[in-house]
């Protein structure tokens, strides 16, 4: 696969990845296997009492899964990737915001990710944003 192939190939996995988000009728079956069976998930800024580290499939699904359901209304958009020296491995920069139903406030977040493929399945995943807009909407 030339590296417009991966890049593509990136690009379709990582909008799928947000399609968790997006469209409830997405399985958590579907988006598991969007995963490597060990795949692992990060976000260094998480707040208590949110995870900073998910390893395996099963735990990712489950984890987003319940993100998911804490909104509504979720949005993506102005997306840029760039691929690395590393053929398998993007970086993606992009803005979401939600409605959040438990304090029924509006969230919007700027992220940058760092996706890292193997198998034409997503082996890693690290999310950057800003905690303090995470607080501010959902606690």
């Amino acid at each position: 696969m030339d590296s417009t192939q991966k890049t593509t190939l990136a690009q379709h996995l990582f909008q799928k990845h947000l399609s968790k988000f997006t469209n409830p009728e997405m399985s958590r079956e579907a988006y598991a296997a969007l995963f490597t069976e060990d795949a692992v998930q990060q976000y260094p800024y998480a707040p208590a009492p949110y995870a900073t580290e998910l390893i395996g499939r099963e735990a990712i699904a489950d984890y987003i899964t319940n993100v998911v359901n804490g909104a509504t209304n979720w949005q993506f958009k102005n997306f840029v990737f760039t691929s690395t020296a590393d053929p398998d491995t993007f970086f993606v920069e992009f803005e979401g915001g939600a409605d959040v139903i438990a304090t029924g406030k509006s969230y919007q977040q700027i992220y940058i990710g760092r996706i890292t493929l193997q198998d034409d399945k997503i082996l890693s995943y690290r999310e950057y944003w800003n905690p303090i807009w995470i607080m501010d909407a959902f606690m």
